[in-house]
């Protein structure tokens, strides 16, 4: 019995959420955010594979931020993107520096990262003239940060599929939203993509609440192994008459669940 490579069955769940979520229409200018690593290639090359039959006509391009535009570790990534004829736009920003000087304590290095690439990245699409930018978090991104905020942030606060961002010029979509980690390494070693790492200095001293959460939902995978999938699916289906919003709530009820405190 044959079984489905990697490669197709990411571009079939790219094409599946981009029919669930509209995600991609006609005449879009799609930029993707391309870092390097597994999860941004796969995506590139499951929205490259998936014009060349789609019934509409939609332009993909690529961008990468970073310090050096001729630093080693981007040669391999430009030489790809070059034989297959992929635009890839470079944006000059030494983003490890601005986050050295600007992190207070209590601050996550990759929060704070990802609220200054995003910065960046609206600016340029919105200059440039791309209307959506596509972005690289597959389902386990989408099922942790739920849960992270959850547990850490006390709100009930995931991540979208299509984001309208505050700016009102950019939509941010998440094609990747069906597809495991766990597949997009399997997709980069099976195109032989040149993954590289985004040459984060603050890698191995952060995230350990995001390290905690992908360790417990590993143990619970072991007596409930669709555990992802379901947490996932939850997020579609919010009942909002059986939860409380405090902005609904005034008076002393209010104020009474402001000053209780999570032990």
């Amino acid at each position: 019995m044959s079984t489905v490579s990697p490669t197709k069955q990411i571009i079939r769940l790219v094409g599946k959420a981009i029919g669930d979520f509209e995600l991609v229409e006609e005449n879009d200018r799609i930029l993707v955010a391309l870092s390097g690593g597994k999860d941004s290639w796969s995506l590139l090359y499951a929205l490259l594979a998936l014009q060349k039959k789609a019934p509409i006509d939609y332009q993909l391009g690529a961008v990468t931020i970073g310090r050096d535009l001729h630093a080693d570790h981007l040669l391999e990534m430009k030489q790809r993107l070059r034989a297959d004829n992929i635009p890839h736009h470079f944006i000059v920003s030494d983003i490890n520096s601005i986050i050295s000087t600007s992190l207070t304590k209590g601050t996550s290095p990759c929060s704070l990262c990802s609220r200054i690439r995003r910065g960046v990245l609206y600016s340029f699409a919105s200059r440039e003239g791309w209307n959506k930018i596509a972005l690289g978090h597959h389902l386990d991104d989408f099922v942790e940060t739920l849960l992270l905020n959850l547990f850490f942030n006390g709100s009930i606060k995931g991540m979208s599929p299509k984001l309208q961002a505050d700016d009102g010029k950019n939509t941010v979509i998440r094609p990747l939203v069906y597809v495991h980690e766990e597949n997009t390494h399997a997709m980069a070693n099976e195109m032989r993509l040149p993954v590289t790492n985004c040459g984060c200095v603050f890698e191995t001293k952060v995230e350990s609440k995001r390290h905690w959460v992908k360790k417990l939902l590993t143990d619970i995978e072991k007596d409930a192994p669709n555990i992802k999938s379901s947490i996932l699916s939850s997020m579609g289906r919010v009942c909002d008459r059986h939860l409380w919003d405090m902005r609904r709530h005034t008076g002393s009820y209010n104020k009474t669940l402001k000053t209780d405190k999570v032990v």
